[in-house]
């Protein structure tokens, strides 16, 4: 995990810029982890939030919960609850996989819209970089997530929510520039934009 946040307090400078510049609102979790928790992109409207190394939960605006795990040998799952209720939905699964779990499982929510960010890589554990990275988002309900694979790549590092929740921006700041992913509710997940060649 130390990596994500490295790369977080990188993408400070340059990716504040470029999601304001791009219409996406105010970046979620972009910049510094001044709160000392292990959290991720987060917005005082999603508060509070719970997170292990492969699991996070996050309380929605409107009262709503929602859980996503990495399983070794299965991928990423979900349940979620209704606000005021006791009782989970059951376990659903996002995405398959067999690999290593991997860098573990960030969350973001605005309006009702969740990001989620997960990766998953063989001997990530011993350092290697991940070789699948998951980027999700739900809406409504929650009981359907549009999922995008990114193979072979370093992990998403952050996400960038509009303030309605109808788009979403995964970003990742590398040494050769910036990597973004766009969602929109009327379109789903666009081609990922990598940085120019010099």
């Amino acid at each position: 995990m130390g990596l994500r946040k490295a790369h977080r307090a990188a993408l400070a400078s340059v990716a504040a810029a470029a999601l304001l510049a791009a219409g996406y609102g105010t970046a979620q979790g972009v910049g510094a982890d001044t709160s000392g928790e292990d959290g991720g992109a987060s917005d005082s409207r999603t508060e509070p939030r719970v997170q292990d190394d492969y699991q996070s939960t996050l309380t929605l605006g409107d009262g709503r919960k929602v859980t996503v795990r990495l399983v070794k040998g299965t991928g990423v799952q979900e349940r979620h609850q209704a606000a005021g209720a006791t009782k989970w939905s059951a376990w659903h699964t996002l995405y398959k996989t067999k690999t290593d779990l991997c860098q573990g499982v960030d969350l973001a929510e605005v309006n009702g819209t969740v990001s989620l960010i997960a990766d998953f890589g063989l001997y990530c554990y011993d350092g290697e970089p991940p070789t699948e990275s998951v980027a999700g988002v739900g809406t409504g309900e929650l009981t359907d997530w549009d999922i995008d694979i990114t193979k072979d790549f370093d992990g998403w590092g952050d996400t960038s929510l509009n303030d309605d929740g109808s788009r979403v921006l995964f970003v990742y700041d590398s040494d050769a520039g910036l990597y973004y992913l766009r969602w929109e509710q009327s379109e789903g997940f666009e081609k990922i934009v990598t940085p120019k060649k010099a």
